[in-house]
């Protein structure tokens, strides 16, 4: 034992511990596998109990201190059964049984099934009712949505032939992310190495660098996803060139975008319009709902007439981000929206081939008279019975084509300080005093007010004095009494200057017979039109000279301003197309037209799904309007017109205008129908300082006729 003592590296027990300890009652000894408490109980009767001594902290006890020898030769050892603190319970043993210990615990454990139902109601509200919603928003963290256009319907004429369709487009997109960063302000720069690609490019495309950034930036702000398109149009070959060296040109690429397309050529510019991007004014106004920036949508013409139709809305892609929300993968199209609606228009493509061909003719007409500062003219082709518009020309024009395809030519078109003024549509927005041309108007007003009968007979003399002003004639030798037709077949002046005086008069009466016969007729204020930026015209009244002048002998109406307005001068200014709608009127017996270009809408095949109505203006009725049309018939065979006319196999009824225009040349003018008396055509056609009315402007008339009929015409 005592080897084993010194092998565990304490000392032996002596007999007096062991005693002690044995009085302890507890003694471990070894049963093999180590040690086993060997508990004594001391009976109490036994002994007489020892005095209790004071107790004392306990030393530390060697381990060989509980180590005992046993007469066999193995090794026990004792462990005290209590080692320090002993614990003592500090709740009532009768508390446990009782009730209210009973209702406490019921309290926790239905707050405790409580508190985990409320958990689990959590997590199926989470899972499972608001599961989608949580699932969608996780999508939108890994992808986003972009806006691409959409194809344009197509446009067609009468005849069905294709004026504006969309094509698919040759375009160069740059990736903004890999070649350049957005700082803080969140405004895009290009990188060193983006700056090297965006200078290789221009080099090829022959566009400087920055404006590759400025459209690189203008694209980030209106949709910062999607990638930059830096070159709407390019050529085949530049296309195939950059796939081809695509390595050399990272974060740029090839795409095909939807593109409008002119088979026609420039043919129609008048009334087609010009597309562009929706501009912050028209998002403010409404102009165009659910338009967004950066939309393309009509700006003039039809397009924007009838951009409600046309405009095939935006297909909707899905751009993969990645956790800092740049983009990490190409767009791919997720929802196509409903094809575009066609159009078909009542503009006839060979007669507006025809209508622009003779104003240009008329042109050429008026430098062969001597009128060289004859530059520009309009011209009307309509239906007088419905206000359908077979033709609209105006000279000069744009190119719509090359609009669609030439940033640079587009901004040419919008520069002001043009003085070709390319975007004035002269049919419907020029406005000028009509000459003779205002004639009839002035003749039917006569007629309704009760001044004239259609056989009364006024004097035609090479002069009219009013106050001290004297007006002259144009044929300084007549001198005769002529009916209301015979005055209009030879236009004579002074006999309307007669008729001005008379409604002057009746003015000083409170009367303004020709003014208001003037607007019933539809001129002076816009036709309705369907087509936009149609101008509204004047026709001059004592009102408008009050509201217009401040001078007080400016706003005095004299009899000469009635004089004067008689013969087409002075302050009015209309447009051919206004003069087309009162002729037109007087053409078919009274009924007031609205003019248009609309005539269907087509759907995604081309078939006329629904026909465009337009209701007439109103009903006027005429008095006395045969006298009228006698006139202007005579005029085209024997009067002022006869020359040009006179051995035209289809009868026409027109007038011819010479509207002064100081300080160039006259305005030529002719406003007619034909056929006289059963009219399917109103023509009207105005050369700005073409001279007089039958030099320019009646010529070119007689081909739009000659076209229409299919008339060989001849040379005058």
């Amino acid at each position: 034992m005592l080897a084993a003592g010194r092998r565990l590296g304490t000392p032996s027990l002596g007999a007096l511990e062991w005693q002690r300890r044995r009085e302890a009652g507890i003694l471990f000894r070894s049963n093999g596998y180590g040690t086993r408490p060997d508990r004594t109980y001391r009976s109490s009767s036994s002994a007489p109990p020892r005095p209790r001594r004071a107790r004392s902290r306990p030393r530390p006890r060697a381990l060989s201190d509980f180590i005992s020898h046993h007469a066999r030769g193995r090794r026990g050892v004792r462990i005290p059964r209590r080692l320090g603190v002993r614990p003592v319970s500090v709740a009532a043993a009768d508390f446990h049984g009782s009730a209210g210990f009973f209702v406490r615990v019921g309290i926790i454990g239905l707050a405790t099934l409580g508190l985990f139902g409320l958990l689990a109601l959590r997590l199926w509200s989470l899972q499972v009712v608001r599961g989608p919603q949580f699932v969608l928003a996780a999508q939108r963290q890994t992808f986003r949505l972009i806006d691409l256009p959409a194809p344009r319907g197509q446009i067609v004429d009468a005849k069905g032939r294709l004026l504006a369709g969309t094509s698919g487009g040759l375009a160069i997109s740059v990736d903004s992310s890999v070649l350049g960063l957005i700082d803080q302000h969140g405004r895009w720069w290009p990188t060193r190495q983006g700056r090297v690609l965006l200078h290789r490019l221009g080099q090829l495309a022959g566009v400087p660098p920055a404006t590759f950034i400025r459209r690189i930036r203008h694209s980030e702000f209106k949709s910062p996803y999607s990638s930059a398109v830096v070159l709407p149009r390019v050529s085949r070959d530049l296309g195939f060139f950059i796939d081809e060296h695509a390595r050399q040109f990272p974060g740029i690429r090839v795409v095909a975008l939807p593109d409008r397309s002119y088979p026609s050529g420039s043919i129609g510019s008048e009334f087609l319009g010009l597309l562009g991007e929706v501009s912050s004014t028209q998002l403010a106004a409404h102009e165009h709902p659910g338009a967004k920036p950066g939309a393309i949508v009509g700006q003039s013409g039809a397009e924007a007439a009838y951009d409600r139709l046309l405009n095939g809305g935006l297909e909707k892609a899905r751009v993969v981000v990645d956790a800092q929300g740049r983009p990490i993968g190409p767009a791919r199209v997720v929802r196509t929206p409903r094809p575009a609606s066609g159009l078909q228009l009542t503009v006839d493509l060979r007669i507006q081939r025809a209508a622009e061909k003779a104003v240009q003719d008329g042109i050429a007409l008026a430098h062969a008279n001597g009128h060289y500062d004859a530059h520009a003219g309009a011209a009307v082709v309509m239906n007088p019975r419905d206000g359908s518009i077979y033709a609209l020309a105006s000279y000069p024009r744009f190119d719509q084509a090359r609009a669609a395809t030439s940033p640079e030519y587009l901004q040419q078109l919008l520069n002001p300080n043009d003085p070709r003024h390319l975007l004035v549509n002269r049919a419907t927005q020029g406005m000028y005093p009509t000459g003779s041309t205002f004639k009839p108007i002035v003749a039917e007003a006569a007629l309704a007010a009760g001044l004239i009968g259609p056989y009364s007979t006024l004097p035609c003399t090479s002069t009219y004095t009013v106050g001290n002003h004297v007006f002259r004639n144009v044929e300084s030798g007549v001198n005769a009494s002529l009916t209301l037709a015979q005055a209009l077949s030879i236009s004579c002046d002074t006999w309307f200057y007669r008729l001005g005086s008379m409604f002057y008069s009746a003015q000083q009466q409170g009367h303004l017979y020709m003014q208001d016969w003037a607007r019933r007729l539809g001129v002076g204020h816009p036709t309705g039109f369907d087509v936009p930026g149609e101008a509204p015209g004047l026709v001059p009244t004592p009102a408008w000279l009050k509201r217009t002048f401040k001078e007080p002998w400016q706003r005095i109406w004299y009899e000469g301003y009635s004089v004067n307005l008689a013969v087409g001068q002075g302050q009015l200014a209309i447009t051919p197309l206004q003069l087309a709608v009162a002729y037109a009127t007087l053409a078919n017996g009274g009924t007031v037209v609205r003019p248009h270009v609309g005539k269907a809408v087509l759907n995604s095949s081309g078939q006329i799904m629904r026909d465009l109505r337009f209701p007439p203006r109103r009903d006027v009725g005429l008095y006395d309007v045969g006298a009228i049309r006698d006139g202007l018939f005579a005029g085209a065979h024997s009067g002022t017109s006869g020359s040009v006319f006179g051995s035209f196999p289809i009868p026409v009824a027109g007038k011819t205008g010479t509207a002064e225009a100081p300080p160039g040349s006259d305005h030529s003018w002719y406003a007619s129908w034909a056929p006289a008396y059963n009219p399917k055509l109103v023509v009207v056609v105005m050369i700005e300082h073409g001279g007089f009315g039958a030099e320019a402007a009646a010529p070119a008339a007689k081909e739009i006729y000659s076209a229409y009929f299919g008339v060989k015409a001849s040379k005058p």
